[in-house]
């Protein structure tokens, strides 16, 4: 890029309806004819600050709906993440829905993680991902004691307390899944300086790595179970994390053994925030039990827009 270049952006609040709720997005239109460095990337995800940026790669084939996509938090470059993937959809689609009168939109995006196949609702303004998953649960557990040291305001749990699964979505993108029993032990979950640092398998250390705390609030007249969860890794705090809860809820999908069945979630994150975010997660099993396919579903708003200078 030469000096004072400009690039589009936009800004958009996802897995919600409602601006200045859900998670902050940013994502950065890249021109074919722009050629941003790594380092640029990474300096620009840092301006805005947002859990996570996207660099939208102006399309090869106008003709196609794919597009490349790359995903960048402050400090790193992920292979997949949930909230950037719905929110940039949501964001293309809905601007190609404005030329064809259909009412679901079909694309692709390409990231680092594989192909991802998406589906926009033109009525109800929401979409559908077909993540790329590598479902991993991880031999090493977290201890409910390793817990309670990093999060000391938990109350005691009941005797004899079961240690909590480890569980990539994906290569590069790790959770410690540990379910509560109440809101009033969710609300006590806290940032901390005291990481949950788990021991990971061979081939998978390189690894985001986040604590996922959530309580189940019981299940639809369908059959959808509701969650409310949060997010923490280290000092942050996401207000929606699409790759943590499509790895919770594949982990309970495949402890519910119904294999050859769909199992809907209905998850609320970031309340205690402030920016409470509504995501949509299907989990259908292979009838040997293993994760078949995971669609995570929500919607999102445009907040802001301008151009940056690089």
């Amino acid at each position: 890029m030469t000096q004072q270049s400009r690039l589009n952006f936009v800004t958009l609040d996802v897995f919600t309806e409602e601006p200045f709720t859900g998670n902050p997005l940013a994502i950065v239109e890249v021109p074919r004819s722009a050629d941003l460095s790594q380092d640029q990337k990474q300096k620009i995800a840092r301006e805005f600050n947002y859990s996570e940026t996207v660099f939208l790669h102006e399309r090869e084939d106008s003709s196609k709906n794919s597009w490349v996509i790359d995903i960048f938090t402050l400090d790193r470059e992920l292979p997949f993440a949930g909230h950037p993937v719905i929110g940039t959809a949501c964001h293309v689609l809905s601007s190609v829905a404005h030329e064809s009168d259909e009412k679901a939109i079909r694309g692709t995006f390409i990231t680092k993680a594989g192909h991802v196949e998406l589906e926009y609702n033109v009525t109800e303004k929401t979409a559908r991902v077909a993540i790329p998953h590598n479902v991993h649960i991880h031999q090493e557990e977290v201890s409910h004691d390793q817990v309670r040291k990093s999060q000391p305001g938990l109350r005691e749990s009941p005797s004899s307390p079961q240690p909590y699964p480890v569980v990539s979505i994906v290569k590069g993108m790790t959770f410690i899944m540990v379910e509560l029993y109440s809101l009033e032990d969710l609300t006590a979950v806290a940032t901390t300086a005291n990481r949950l640092v788990p021991q990971l398998d061979e081939g998978w250390q390189d690894s985001f790595v986040g604590g996922y705390f959530f309580v189940r609030l019981g299940e639809n007249n369908d059959g959808t179970l509701h969650l409310q969860s949060r997010m923490i890794e280290g000092t942050l705090e996401d207000p929606a994390t699409g790759s943590a809860t499509s790895g919770c809820c594949a982990y309970l999908a495949m402890q519910s053994r119904k294999p050859g069945h769909t199992l809907k979630f209905a998850v609320n994150q970031g309340v205690e925030m402030g920016r409470s975010s509504e995501i949509g997660v299907e989990v259908t099993l292979a009838d040997d039990g293993a994760v078949d396919r995971i669609v995570l579903i929500g919607s999102a708003v445009r907040v802001m827009e301008g151009r940056l200078t690089v």
